[in-house]
């Protein structure tokens, strides 16, 4: 490391551990909560200086969008797994070099991936049932965002692969550079040139694109810090396939989470424009809830995974205690605003003085079922970044397709009959059965001594 420079990684079981988890995950949370300010602000955007449909475009193919971008965040985050450990074990040679050959197999990927969904573009917006008066927007919108697909999946890569270094206090800056080039890009392309949703959809590209070339930046200065022995960058598949074990169960589970959107996103459509734009409105309010959440969840699994690394099972067990409370006092207050404000928050996504159906649904899922669904997620999400955390991420590959089965079935039938309740209430039951039994798993084969010697036992004979 030069002289002069601060230290950018950062080894999450060295020193006081309140400290770590609360420093790593801070400019993870205002990140997320400007993140979600600056998509907010895309809806407000569309919906009042656009018209009253626009909203409803940008989010009628979101599903297709949430797929993709469910598979290649899953795969990022088993990748950084793989990372975390490396870490913890001090082997800086190997990552660097595995690093470098899985973001040039991820463009590539990432590119087909783009070629394709164009190709099939039409066909996955009448699958989706999108409503005639969206579907010119809509497809608009939807092939802008499939250009840039490079550019997203390269960048979640980079950041949770910074992530797994401790590298998160830049993230602020780069988040709050991507907000104002975002927002003031909307602003410009719809209130200036006029181009409605398909302004936004190129602001949110370019945005994403100067946040990318800068976590490169980030990731390259990090390799000169870690310094070890001299790396060859030449690619490699068999360097990529070093980490599959993590990242492929990491990507096929949460390609089975977020598919159940794609899944059922017909059904959804079905029930008209209103429902459609009502549907992403609550998403997003669920979104605002859970900006912490994430954040939480990062510095836990990096000091989960970076502590298995070292196979030491007295910090992860004071990892999991210390994890589980650190969410709770900070997501529920967020929880606690947006459930008792949930009318005039959801107001603002349309235009002064609308009283119509969207609003009524909107609120309607911010009094009542907004607190149910988060406390669900937060005890699912906390007990899957434990297991993938300590390389048992087919694990919750299982859990996750059970969970996602029952939500899809439960869906398909209430939502006939009762609508977006019916939406709602099985997301309610399908994490809750999800969350119970990733608990019962926690309780019985991953949390005494015992069981981790084990689960670390074959985890070096693996990696081995």
């Amino acid at each position: 490391m030069q002289l002069g420079k601060k230290k950018i990684t950062k080894n999450l079981t060295e020193g006081n551990i309140y400290l770590n988890l609360l420093f790593y995950a801070l400019p993870l949370i205002v990140s997320n909560m400007l993140a979600s300010t600056y998509s907010t602000v895309d809806g407000i955007i569309a919906g009042r200086f656009i018209d009253e449909f626009a909203l409803g475009a940008i989010s009628a193919t979101g599903s297709v969008e949430s797929l993709l971008t469910g598979l290649f965040q899953g795969f990022a985050v088993g990748f950084s797994i793989y990372i975390s450990h490396l870490f913890g074990k001090g082997d800086y040679s190997t990552i660097k070099r595995d690093t470098v050959n899985m973001m040039i197999f991820i463009g590539a990927i990432s590119v087909g991936v783009s070629v394709l969904v164009l190709f099939f573009q039409n066909d996955l917006m009448c699958y989706l049932n999108v409503a005639p008066e969206l579907f010119a927007d809509a497809k608009k919108y939807f092939t802008i965002y499939t250009l840039g697909y490079a550019v997203f999946f390269i960048n979640l890569f980079l950041v949770n692969s910074l992530y797994a270094l401790g590298i998160t206090f830049f993230s602020l800056y780069v988040t709050l550079i991507s907000a104002f080039l975002n927002i003031g890009g909307n602003l410009v392309t719809v209130l200036v040139f006029g181009m409605g949703v398909e302004g936004l959809a190129i602001a949110t590209v370019l945005s994403s694109l100067v946040s990318t070339v800068v976590y490169s930046v980030l990731l390259c200065r990090a390799f000169r810090e870690l310094g070890g022995e001299k790396t060859s960058y030449r690619f490699s598949f068999s360097c990529v396939t070093h980490s599959f074990r993590y990242a492929v169960p990491a990507a096929i589970q949460n390609l089975s989470f977020h598919g159940v959107s794609f899944i059922i996103s017909p059904a959804i459509n079905a029930l008209g424009a209103m429902v459609t734009t009502a549907y992403n409105i609550c998403n997003r309010l669920y979104a605002l809830c859970t900006m912490s959440l994430w954040g939480i969840a990062s510095a836990f699994g990096c000091y989960t995974a970076q502590s298995a690394g070292e196979e030491n099972i007295q910090k992860i067990r004071r990892g999991v205690r210390i994890g589980f409370w650190m969410t709770w006092v900070t997501v529920l207050p967020f929880v606690a605003v947006f459930s008792a404000f949930g009318g005039p928050i959801a107001s603002t996504f349309f235009p002064k003085g609308y009283e119509g159906e969207a609003l009524s649904h909107a609120v309607r899922y911010a009094h009542v079922y907004l607190p149910f669904v988060v406390s669900v997620q937060l005890i699912q999400h906390f007990y899957h970044t434990y297991l993938r955390s300590l390389g048992r991420v087919s694990v919750v590959l299982g859990i996750t397709v059970a969970g996602s089965i029952v939500r899809v079935a439960i869906t398909l039938l209430l939502t006939p009959v009762i609508g977006l309740d019916g939406v709602f209430l099985a997301q309610i039951f399908g994490w809750a059965i999800d969350s119970m039994v990733s608990f019962i798993l926690y309780f019985f084969q991953y949390r005494t001594d015992s069981h981790l010697k084990r689960v670390l036992a074959l985890q070096h004979i693996s990696d081995c």
